[in-house]
């Protein structure tokens, strides 16, 4: 495998990773606020603490301080800066679930159905800049990178690797228990759960 190819296949990976988390969480909160499901709130703690644990700080800092600078001046300037906004932003976003989940479990009224509404939100805030890196950010990487540009970044982002992929972490049990979890609750095509 050539460093462009272990490089573009960690990024694609990780987000691909992150999608079926976030898509799961997305799912568990819509089938607790239409009453099909019963707050699990090991997963759901669960499932903050691996965004918190690996896209807010290791992914995301990989992204603005290996990829996206090489790209500057290549006419995507905007779109990085965009980026970067976003990557910010995100972990406010974060801190919201949690604060909302609190809610719930200290059973303050309307917080399921709140927590549902910030999830979507989330949710769609993780696509969309998904589709970002991989429509405008990575297209452009592959146009203009050197080998030299490719063996950096793949070395870079091989150091910190998401652990639901590799398990190589000392807590690589607890993830791999909670991947186990998330497969059996979420429906296909990311787990073996009911469809509805």
């Amino acid at each position: 495998m050539t460093p462009q190819q272990q490089a573009l296949a960690i990024i694609r990976n990780e987000h691909r990773t992150l999608a079926a988390v976030v898509s799961a969480l997305e799912h568990v909160a819509t089938d607790m606020a239409i009453g099909k499901l019963s707050p699990d709130y090991k997963l759901l703690w669960s499932i903050i603490y691996y965004i918190e644990e690996f896209p807010e700080r290791l992914h995301h800092p990989k992204e603005d301080g290996v990829l996206f600078p090489r790209l500057r001046n290549h006419g995507i300037d905007e779109t990085l800066d965009d980026l970067g906004r976003q990557h910010v932003s995100s972990r406010p976003h974060l801190d919201v679930l949690k604060n909302t989940l609190g809610h719930m479990e200290a059973d303050i009224p309307g917080a399921v159905a709140e927590f549902a509404k910030k999830v979507s939100t989330y949710a769609g805030f993780h696509w969309a800049h998904m589709n970002l890196e991989e429509g405008i950010v990575l297209p452009k990487a592959i146009e203009v990178f050197s080998p030299e540009d490719w063996a950096e970044v793949a070395a870079n982002f091989a150091e910190n690797t998401d652990p639901l992929q590799t398990g190589n972490t000392h807590d690589s049990e607890w993830f791999r228990q909670f991947y186990r979890r998330l497969v059996m609750l979420v429906p296909e095509p990311w787990g073996v759960g009911e469809r509805h």
